[in-house]
């Protein structure tokens, strides 16, 4: 599913009706400024005629009596219900990815005797003399991707899966499913290659894809300005400087333990790559 742009205002507009009574009517929505003036963006064409036609009767003073009355409480439970199952339906591959996330780290907290990781981690690992032992997977192209979803502590699931939901949903509300998904292997595959590479070792977790997203969303905002994502400021510059962080030991002071710094860093310039690779092959018409 991609979003569409109902309405363009100037900044000094005040939308704060209009947006009020999209939620009594269980239109979801997002208000976003943007160079200088404001957009709002709905799930569908369909939507943004509803948007378009409440404005109007809006300027017109028509909702006037309507917007003053208070949301009955019987209907308030309905559409807050309503507002929040609009995010659901329109990030399936996301859910997907989170999903299995949740599962494998499910997998790595009761996998105690070390019998399933093996087929997930990157490398063939096995325990031989107390020690962690692995062979390069030649063939197992699950493996390529599989280590995303391994995560090892609920801080490290909890803060992959808000950047999932804030950045991958991101993307896949604006650019559909396929794109997501696309980016998504593409990264997860190449971080992981590049963090083997470094060396043998247990690793997993979504960084090195979440920081993909985070290039891909910045490459495409340089080179589409006219359709940026809302990303909001401050913070692509917070979760550079956690990766400086990162690189340089203090995550380990702070207690986060070891990192896999080759997968982030990676993971970041993949997904510059791509950005910048679909922004200007992308053939999506500029608003």
């Amino acid at each position: 599913m991609t979003e569409h742009i109902a309405l363009r205002q100037p900044l000094s507009t005040d939308l704060k009706p209009l947006s009020q009574l999209l939620r009594r009517g269980g239109l979801p929505h997002r208000i976003v400024e943007q160079r200088g003036e404001q957009l709002v963006w709905v799930a569908s064409e369909e939507d943004a005629l509803r948007v378009q036609a409440v404005f109007s009767k809006l300027e017109t003073g028509e909702l006037d009596e309507f917007l003053a009355s208070p949301m009955p409480a019987s209907n308030a439970s309905e559409k807050s219900r309503a507002f929040f199952r609009y995010p659901l339906k329109s990030v399936p591959m996301v859910m997907v990815i989170l999903g299995l996330s949740i599962v494998g780290a499910l997998i790595a907290w009761v996998d105690t005797d070390f019998t399933i990781l093996p087929w997930l981690s990157f490398y063939q690992l096995s325990i031989v003399d107390r020690q962690l032992v692995g062979e390069w997977p030649a063939g197992q192209l699950w493996r390529l991707v599989s280590p995303i979803f391994l995560h090892f502590s609920l801080l490290h699931i909890a803060f992959n899966g808000l950047w999932l939901w804030e950045l991958g949903g991101m993307i896949e509300r604006r650019q559909g499913h396929v794109r997501i998904l696309g980016v998504t292997l593409l990264v997860g595959a190449g971080s992981n290659i590049a963090q083997a590479m470094a060396g043998m070792s247990l690793f997993g977790g979504l960084s090195g894809v979440i920081y993909g997203l985070l290039g891909y969303v910045l490459a495409w905002n340089k080179l589409r300005p006219s359709q940026r994502f809302p990303l909001v400021p401050g913070v692509a510059v917070v979760m550079i400087i956690w990766l400086l962080l990162c690189i340089f030991g203090f995550s380990s002071l702070l207690g986060f333990g070891d990192i896999a710094n080759t997968a982030h860093v990676s993971g970041l310039l993949l997904g510059l790559l791509l950005g910048g690779a679909a922004a200007l092959l992308d053939k999506r018409p500029a608003f």
